[in-house]
Parts: C-alpha cells; sequence; structure tokens
C-alpha cells in the first residue's frame, strides 16, 4: 500500500490530534545496521577525529555533552546526552524518547543528493500503531519517500516526508543542542538551536500485528538541505489497548461524568481508573482509583469543588496481554460550591478587572482590578477605586456552606492610598445584585502601608446572615485608594494574639519588649520569638522565652551589637491552645567596640551617608558614598572639598584596641588628578571637627586603584587615646579623592618574604648623621620613619636610594619598609 504524506518543505503539519490518539505504549526502535555517517562530536579529542562527516555540508557537526577539546577543557553544559536518549518535548508525545545510535560510530542515516539511498535494520522488529522517526535537514529544507519493511515481506509507502532545517523549526523533540565547526573546533553553543525533529508514520490497521523489520528512506528531489536520520521509536502494537479519553460530560462542584472508548478488535473485560489533583501520570504498580469498572463510562464523585483534576483510564484484557497501558491524561474543573474555608492571596491570577475563580463583582463605574502594585505578599493584591460622584464596586466572595454558624471569622489585610478610608464588609443575597449588599462592619482603614500590624483586620460574621448570603467587601466612594489581599476564611480562634508589640531602648546587647494583652488574657501568659532572620514563626517554632500570665513586658539581653533583630509574641492560653504570632516588630542594638573591620560599603545604598557604626562630620565639602569606578564590588566613599570650604570628615567605627599598637589601618585610594593628600587621623568627639588629630598625610599619587601603589598602610601610634576614634578626611584643593576596601587589621611583620627582603635589602649607615641609604628599592612602595612612642614623624612614597633625615633630632627611630606586595620590615636606626 502507497500513502501520500506531503508535509511540504517548510513546515511538518500534525497528522492527527491528541484527542484522535490511544494511550500510548512508546517503544525505542535500537538500529542494527544502517547508518552512514558519524555527526557527532563527542569524547576528547579534535571533533574532526571523532566525527566522519558534517550536518550541513558547511562544516558544521552536533557536539556530545561529553566532548572535551582537551582533558583539562571546561565541561559542556549543552549537546546531545552522553547517553545518546532524546527525550521528545514535542507536544502530544508525552513519555516518546528515541536512542541514538553509537556516539562513537556512525549515527546518522546522511543523504545530501537526490535519490540518495539507504536502509535502517532494526535490532528486534516491533508491530506499531506509530512509528516516530527522528531527524533534521542540514542547510535548508529536505524531503524523503519512506518504505517500511514488515517481517512478512510487505510494505508501507510514505512520500514527501518534509525535514525541516535543523534552526528554528518547530514539532522539535530537542532544541539548544550547539554545534562545532569540525575545521577549527571552535563551538557554537545556543539555547534554542540547533533542533531536532520528530515526524509521525501512521501505519495502517492491517499491518498492526504485522512487526517491523526495517525503513528504507530515499531522498527526493524536494529541497536543497542535507538529510539526517537519526533514530526511530514507536508506539507498540498491543491486542490490549489503551481507551482514548472523550470529552467530559456533566460536572458538578463534587464530581465529574468522564468516558471512554476502544478499538473493536481490544478484548476489554473491564477498565480501571485512576485520578489526582496531580499530572504525575500513574505507572504499572499504581492502585487504581476506581477498578474493575465494566462499563465505558462512570461517574467520579467525592471530589473537591473548583479544583483541577487529571484522570487516566487503562484496559483489563481477557487475552494474554492482561492490561493496556495507561491512556492519555484527561482532566476537568470541577465547578464552584460552598467552602467550609478558605485562602486567597491573588497570586495564580493574571492582573486586570477579574476576581478569583468562584468569586464575583458588581462593578458599574469606578476600578476593581487584581493588580501586582505592592501586595502584602506575593505578586497580585485586590485594588478597588471611585470617584466621590461614582459607584463603590462590590466584590463577592465565594459561597461558605458555615456563613452564619458563628464558628468562623473573615481576616484579611487591608491599606488606603490616604488615611484615613472605610472598607465595608457585608453580604450580598444575590451576586450580581449591588442593591442586596447589606453591611456587617465599616473597617476604619487608616494604614498606608501593609508593613504594620494595624494592617490585618478581621470581621465576625454574626449568625444572624442568611444561610444563602454571600461575604463582600465594597469600598467608598471617595476618590480614595483601596487595597487588600491575603483572605482568610477560617475557624475563630479560642486563643487570641496580643496586639501592640514594641521594641524600646535598644543598647549593645539589650532591648525591651512590651505588648498588650488581648481581649482574653491567655491563662498561661505568653512567648516570645527572636532571631536576626526575618522568616515568621511557625505554631511548631521553639519559643526564646516566656512571661508569667498578666507580664506583657520583658527585656532581651546578650544579643550582637550592632544587629538587626525580628521578634514576635503569642498567647499560650494552655499547653497545646496557642495563638498565632503577632506581626514582627523589628530592632537593631547599638555600635558596640570591635577588635577587626572589613568594609566595602558595597551594603549601602548611595548618598551622603556612611556605613552603621561610622559617623559623619559633614563640612561645608561633599562626603558621599558612590558608585563611581569602586575598588571592587559596587561602592566607594568620595571627598570633594572646595579650596575655600571645609572637608568633611569620615569617622571610623570605635575599635577596642586603637592604642594597642597591635593593629594597622589599611586601605585603597585615588585621587582623580595628579597627587594629592588624605589626612588620616583621629577625633575624640564624633560631632566636633576640631577634636580631629592628624596621625599621618597620606600622599596620593594614583589615579586608578588598578595601580600597584594605589594601597596604603597607616601604623597607628600607642600614643592615641584609648577614647579615640580613627577618621580620614581629605584636603580642601579642589580634588575629588575616593577610598575603598578599608580594613583595621593586625599587623602584618613577619612573613618568609620579609625574611628574604630583609636579608637583601639594607639601610646604611647605621648609625646616620643626615642621610641613609637603601641598597635596594624596586619593590619598595614606601618608607615610613616613627619615634618610639610609636608616632610617625615622617613618610616616604615611592623613596629613591638616598632619604634626607637631617630634620630629625638625635636619638632612636624605627624605619619601616613597606613593600609592593604588603610585607614589611622594620629595622631600629640611631641619628647620631
Amino acid at each position: 500500500m502507497k500513502i501520500k504524506l506531503f508535509v511540504g518543505a517548510l513546515n511538518l503539519m500534525a497528522l492527527f490530534s491528541v484527542s484522535d490518539l490511544m494511550g500510548q505504549n512508546f517503544q525505542t526502535m535500537p538500529v542494527q545496521s544502517g547508518y552512514s555517517a558519524d555527526v557527532i562530536a563527542n569524547g576528547i579529542g579534535s571533533s574532526m577525529t571523532s566525527t566522519t562527516m558534517d550536518v550541513d555540508g558547511a562544516s558544521f557537526a552536533f557536539v556530545a555533552r561529553d566532548f572535551q577539546l582537551t582533558s583539562s577543557s571546561m565541561p559542556l553544559t549543552y549537546g546531545i546526552p552522553s547517553d545518546g536518549l532524546i527525550n521528545s518535548v514535542a507536544a502530544g508525545t508525552p513519555g516518546l524518547s528515541f536512542k541514538l545510535g553509537d556516539l562513537s560510530g556512525n549515527n546518522s542515516l546522511r543523504m545530501a543528493g537526490s535519490n540518495d539511498t539507504g536502509t535502517l535494520i532494526f535490532t528486534t522488529p516491533k508491530a506499531a500503531f506509530r512509528l516516530y522517526m527522528l531527524s533534521t535537514s542540514g542547510s535548508g529544507t529536505s524531503a524523503v519517500d519512506i518504505v517500511v519493511n514488515f517481517t512478512d515481506n510487505t510494505t508501507q509507502t510514505f512520500t514527501n516526508i518534509g525535514l525541516l532545517d535543523w534552526y528554528d523549526g518547530a514539532n522539535f523533540a530537542i532544541q539548544g543542542i550547539g554545534r562545532i565547526n569540525r575545521t577549527n573546533d571552535v563551538l557554537e553553543p545556543n539555547s534554542t538551536n540547533p533542533r531536532l525533529y520528530q515526524a509521525e508514520l501512521v501505519i495502517d490497521a492491517a499491518n498492526h500485528a504485522k512487526p517491523i523489520q526495517s525503513v528504507t528512506i530515499t531522498r527526493n528531489a524536494l529541497g536543497n538541505g542535507v538529510s539526517n536520520i537519526l533514530a526511530f521509536s514507536a508506539d507498540a502494537y498491543s491486542d490490549c489497548a489503551a481507551p482514548t479519553i472523550q470529552p467530559v460530560g456533566t460536572l458538578t462542584p463534587n464530581s465529574a461524568q468522564v468516558s471512554w472508548t476502544v478499538p473493536p478488535t481490544t478484548q476489554a473485560s473491564g477498565y480501571d481508573l485512576y485520578y489526582s489533583t496531580g499530572s504525575t501520570t500513574p505507572t504499572s504498580s499504581t492502585t487504581p482509583s476506581l477498578p474493575g469498572l465494566t462499563g465505558t463510562s462512570t461517574t467520579i464523585g467525592s471530589l473537591a469543588p473548583n479544583t483541577v483534576y487529571y484522570y487516566w483510564v487503562r484496559t483489563n484484557c481477557s487475552t494474554a496481554t492482561g492490561q493496556s497501558v495507561w491512556s492519555f491524561a484527561g482532566t476537568f474543573k470541577t465547578l464552584c460550591g460552598p467552602m467550609t474555608s478558605m485562602y486567597e492571596n491573588f497570586d495564580s491570577y493574571s492582573t486586570g478587572s477579574i476576581v478569583p475563580d468562584c468569586w464575583a463583582r458588581i462593578i458599574t463605574n469606578g476600578s476593581q482590578t487584581i493588580t501586582s502594585t505592592t501586595p502584602a505578599s506575593g505578586t497580585r493584591n485586590i485594588y478597588q477605586y471611585c470617584s466621590s460622584s461614582q459607584t463603590p464596586s462590590v466584590v463577592v466572595l465565594p459561597e461558605f456552606s458555615n456563613i452564619n454558624a458563628g464558628t468562623h471569622w473573615l481576616r484579611f489585610k487591608a491599606r488606603v492610598s490616604s488615611a484615613t478610608g472605610t472598607l465595608n464588609v457585608g453580604y450580598v443575597t444575590d451576586a450580581a445584585d449591588a442593591s442586596t449588599f447589606v453591611p456587617i462592619q465599616a473597617l476604619s482603614i487608616a494604614n498606608t502601608n501593609y508593613t504594620t500590624a494595624a494592617a490585618e483586620y478581621t470581621v465576625i460574621v454574626p449568625a444572624s446572615t442568611p444561610a444563602n448570603a454571600r461575604l463582600a467587601i465594597k469600598n467608598t466612594a471617595d476618590g480614595k485608594s483601596y487595597y487588600w489581599d491575603d483572605v482568610y476564611w477560617e475557624q475563630i480562634p479560642t486563643c487570641f494574639a496580643p496586639t501592640a508589640l514594641t521594641a524600646s531602648n535598644p543598647g549593645l546587647t539589650t532591648v525591651d519588649l512590651a505588648w498588650t494583652a488581648p481581649s482574653t488574657p491567655p491563662a498561661n501568659g505568653y512567648e516570645y520569638y527572636y532571631s536576626t532572620n526575618s522568616t515568621t514563626p511557625i505554631a511548631t517554632t521553639t519559643p526564646s522565652g516566656v512571661t508569667a500570665a498578666g507580664v506583657t513586658s520583658t527585656g532581651l539581653s546578650n544579643l550582637n551589637p550592632s544587629t538587626n533583630y525580628y521578634v514576635w509574641v503569642r498567647s499560650a492560653c494552655s499547653a497545646a491552645d496557642k495563638s498565632a504570632w503577632t506581626y514582627v516588630t523589628t530592632f537593631k542594638t547599638l555600635c558596640g567596640s570591635i577588635a577587626t573591620m572589613y568594609e566595602d560599603f558595597d551594603s549601602y545604598s548611595t548618598g551622603s551617608i556612611v556605613p552603621d557604626c561610622w559617623a559623619r562630620i559633614a563640612g561645608s565639602g561633599s562626603q558621599t558614598i558612590t558608585s563611581t569606578s569602586p575598588a571592587s564590588g559596587t561602592r566607594n566613599i568620595y571627598q570633594y572639598t572646595g579650596t575655600s570650604a571645609t572637608p568633611s570628615i569620615a569617622v571610623l567605627p570605635t575599635f577596642s584596641n586603637v592604642n594597642a599598637g597591635t593593629n594597622q589601618l589599611r586601605f585603597k585610594a585615588r585621587v582623580t588628578s595628579g597627587t594629592g593628600t588624605l589626612n588620616v587621623g583621629y577625633v575624640t568627639d564624633i560631632t566636633d571637627a576640631a577634636s580631629f588629630v592628624l596621625i599621618q598625610a597620606v600622599t596620593i599619587s594614583s589615579n586608578s586603584y588598578s595601580d600597584s601603589n594605589s594601597e596604603y598602610i597607616v601604623s597607628v601610634p600607642t600614643s592615641v587615646p584609648a577614647n579615640a576614634r580613627l577618621a580620614i578626611h581629605s584636603m580642601n584643593d579642589a580634588k575629588a579623592y575616593y577610598w575603598d576596601n578599608v580594613y583595621w587589621e593586625a599587623l602584618q611583620l613577619s612573613t618568609s618574604d620579609v625574611n628574604v627582603k630583609k636579608e637583601t635589602v639594607k639601610i646604611h649607615p647605621n648609625p646616620f648623621k643626615d642621610v641613609v641609604y637603601i641598597s635596594e628599592t624596586k619593590e619598595i612602595k614606601s618608607v615610613m620613619i616613627g619615634d618610639l612612642s610609636g608616632r610617625v614623624v615622617q613618610t616616604i612614597q615611592n623613596p629613591g636610594k638616598e632619604i634626607n633625615l637631617s630634620m630629625l633630632n638625635s636619638g632612636l627611630y624605627l624605619i619601616t619598609i613597606q613593600f609592593k606586595d604588603g610585607s614589611r620590615s622594620t629595622v631600629k636606626a640611631i641619628k647620631k
């Protein structure tokens, strides 16, 4: 039999819709022989050695994920899977896969010219309802004729099967596999190309039971691309075929009528049905939800309202085959019905003039939408607005079967664009008629954001509410915007949470907490929880502490200085009955003394600020944190002072060892033009610039942080007062200074490099009169002269071999050599 299936050189059309397909029994069809070329580069070594031909006639081949040009090359994150298994992503064939030929041998029936032909012989002949061919065409489209050869020597022919170009075609089984140029091993990664495509070949009913021995493929004259046939798979034949799912019948909130059909050749003795709210296909060992069904339809009951379900059916056969595979999945969504509880945050809906499923909206004018504007949680919330001359909108909630039971309340978060506004909570008896709205409670909305405890509101629904009523929320015609989110219909708690939690009087390691008791104070007191993490505690979270009944305050101690904390409180009505945790309250402990520090300013925004625990004495010049060309990361300090202005002073944190003589200040700095000076010193009053005392005037000669001399080190003498804080300011020279990567760290006094340099760098004479000489200056960044008190009396950047010290008084001095690699060496020298 000859079948003409002209799919076209440009578009491969689906031959059957999903609804036409039976449940499929996909099996790969490994090829025993017939491939003519290796077009997949794999393993270690040049692509020219691991392939025999290109895909496209233009030197490009596929690449496998295990390809490496050398053993040290980075592994690929794209390419043909190394095991040769292609799991198809084409729509309508979930579970279909292809097994490629040996990646290290021939793996493509490659046909470049018209009438080129080849036969792929399958390792194991299989009967099939359908064959699926995996192919692609290089450098343009092409087309092939296919003869399917059965083991009884009969055939079935398919003509003009179009093969799409390996870039950008539809109905692909896999994409984004990249390619390699065989002539130069240049890789071309790509997230969407090249592609392999699957084509479906429908086997005639008369041939279903015949095992397929081979396929003979001939490239015809259509198109000018290079045809590559890479693999086949089958929807294997069985005389126990899976059912075909039919359209869903009657739906209710709690049930769905489903049906199916099977081919007349199938000897069905019954059917199994499995359903779930998940889309995972059942396996052969999955226990059916409804086993042993005798007809081809049934009603699935005891379902949840407004819920998406997936279902599958399989055939039980009286033949030796036993059971079919499961059918394709069917799906349905139950209708809306009365609920007993609800939580809605609107995040699963798009934005627009809508409400969620099972809700309703009554609107004449004004606005009512689901919006992404600053929700309380997630990505969406409800928005309502109308002017004073418009009619408020009414948002109607789902049906609640227990609306007037007196056991549940409505809880939600709300805010208004400007204080104070009113949201009216009530009910309607007709979800399409605003005139049936009956108010229950008018909520006064004073908060303009969701981030305060006052943003949450509760409404108890009276038992007098009609049983057929539906709760509703109506805004006010006042020209204000109302937002609300995180809506609960839930059981009224038996244990109420405290309110108005505050944190006050923070110290270095302490803070005071206080809160207001609920209307019914808890018999077992309160539990509190605090953390440096903002994650809200849950019901089972172990509290940090407790207070006795009637005690609505406590103090926290042993906290870390300069740290953000989050705190919650809940009522303990009994050992088992606890309230919800309160809305979070935050506080930050005060700054304390530290022994070391590294600051790169990256965690701060730009502006006229300094980091936490620093201080800023503002002059009439500029001092900011800026994003302009930092030494690392995203931020650094900027200082600029005009010639007639007063420099600002950046004051560092309190160091507990500021005058111990054990630490040094290290930082990177640059000046925008020429040479400038940064003054490093200390202040004893962080509000008074007059208390600044100079330690060292650091000459800044670098215009870029990348220069080898852009890092500076200042030793702090022991004469600095214990209460002093280090500080840095620029000169009033109309130059822009930047500095970054600031360390307060231990002195770098002894390394093996220093010992080596001590041997190679000599200072002479010693004692000296007016001049000392350095034997080698190539690796020296600076020389610092200090007295025995620790005071730095002179610093020479990039020194020459001769250093004039005639201005010094007679006495003993410490000469510290700072090397360009950060190491240093200190020697004692005597001036006569």
